[in-house]
């Protein structure tokens, strides 16, 4: 552990870029999932395979659906923390005072 404390807001960034990246790689995922799915279908040659590739793909479609807006809504929240980290430091730095900004009268 160190004795640091707080974020790095460009690296935050950074981060929430990344995850952006992944859940857009993943936003064509469920569809793709779905025209494989059929493309079996159709090709298989007996009905309790294509019954079977159905009710599987009637059962993971919806959890890939999901995956994909987990990934976007990670996305958006690093990228807000990020945010909200850098104007908190913008904030605290207009208010900082050091010791030789104190007005003495002597």
């Amino acid at each position: 552990m160190t004795d640091e404390v707080g974020a790095n807001p460009i690296e935050a960034l950074e981060g929430g870029e990344l995850a952006e990246v992944l859940a857009e790689a993943m936003a064509g995922l469920a569809d793709m999932f779905d025209l494989v799915m059929e493309d079996a279908e159709t090709v298989a040659q007996r009905d309790e395979v294509s019954s079977a590739l159905r009710a599987y793909k009637e059962e993971y479609a919806p959890a890939l659906v999901e995956m994909q807006e987990h990934g976007l809504q990670l996305a958006n929240n690093i990228q807000a923390g990020a945010s909200r980290t850098a104007l908190n430091d913008l904030e605290a730095a207009e208010e900082y005072k050091t010791p030789w900004d104190l007005d003495v009268n002597f």
